[in-house]
């Protein structure tokens, strides 16, 4: 990311934020929005975030844009003694990418019996600069040593070894082992698979009930198995690398009610809060 101080670049609208004491704001020149700064503590509380990751898949044809969206509900408080706030993030949703003609995707209930990540961690500085990291979905992979480093198996076959094969559970409850995603279009079926995702984000925020900006994210996939052999070791996220643009790859975030649950997150591009298309200048 590439800050600059708002004075910098002429944007004198807001040049009274820097008059009131502090740093000024800061104008985040990857995404070309300007950061609304907010008091310490301020966004704490209940957000629907909608990350965005865009990838590069590798097919007989050549690199394909590939990847998905997730949904998640997001819960953070305030620790004043580090500035930094504590959150926790549940998957609510989400959605993959078309690539020839073929769409791997799941159902909701599939994406709320991931585990929620309980132990991330946002930072936002007194100019309005917005960073968060720990974020990681374990899917039908459970006990990890380290859960972020420890090794998932190289393939299907080293999925049935000790230690791999008591960490894999169904946790879709469909008696299959891991998670069951459905293949659908040119090739049509189901493709059983464990998976390791992490999220960053980085951006700015509008001040204490919005942020927005960029994601990088890794994947790690193995297929355990599939309903049909023309799907033969199709990862498409696990065969596939960050997008050239990162401005594909992006997130916002936008408050709602403390009593608000994923069908409000789910809901919230419907109800204006979350934006369909990336919501800065492409």
């Amino acid at each position: 990311m590439r800050i600059l101080p708002i004075a910098s670049i002429g944007l004198s609208a807001l040049g009274f934020l820097g008059a009131c004491g502090g740093p000024e704001p800061v104008f985040d020149d990857d995404i070309g929005v300007a950061a609304i700064p907010i008091e310490r503590g301020a966004a704490a509380g209940t957000f629907a975030l909608k990350v965005i990751n865009t990838t590069l898949v590798k097919t007989p044809f050549g690199d394909e844009a590939g990847g998905g969206s997730n949904y998640r509900l997001v819960k953070r408080t305030y620790n004043a003694d580090e500035n930094v706030y504590d959150q926790s993030s549940s998957l609510c949703g989400g959605f993959g990418f078309t690539v020839l003609g073929t769409t791997t995707d799941l159902p909701e209930s599939t994406y709320r019996a991931v585990p929620p990540s309980t132990e991330e961690k946002v930072t936002i500085d007194d100019a309005g600069v917005y960073d968060q990291t720990g974020h990681i979905q374990l899917w039908g992979i459970k006990d990890l040593p380290e859960p972020f480093t420890t090794p998932l198996p190289a393939d299907k076959d080293e999925a049935q070894q000790e230690p791999h094969k008591s960490r894999i559970y169904d946790m879709d409850e469909d008696q299959k082992d891991g998670v069951t995603t459905i293949v659908s279009g040119t090739v049509n079926g189901e493709v059983y698979v464990i998976q390791r995702k992490t999220v960053t984000t980085s951006g700015v925020v509008l001040g204490p009930d919005r942020a927005l900006g960029l994601a990088k994210n890794t994947n790690e996939v193995v297929q355990l198995g599939n309903s049909n052999p023309v799907i033969f070791d199709r990862q498409s996220e696990g065969s596939s690398g960050p997008h050239p643009d990162p401005k594909l790859s992006w997130f916002e975030e936008a408050r709602i009610g403390d009593d608000g649950d994923c069908d409000v997150v789910m809901g919230a591009e419907d109800a204006g809060l979350l934006s369909v298309v990336p919501p800065f200048p492409s």
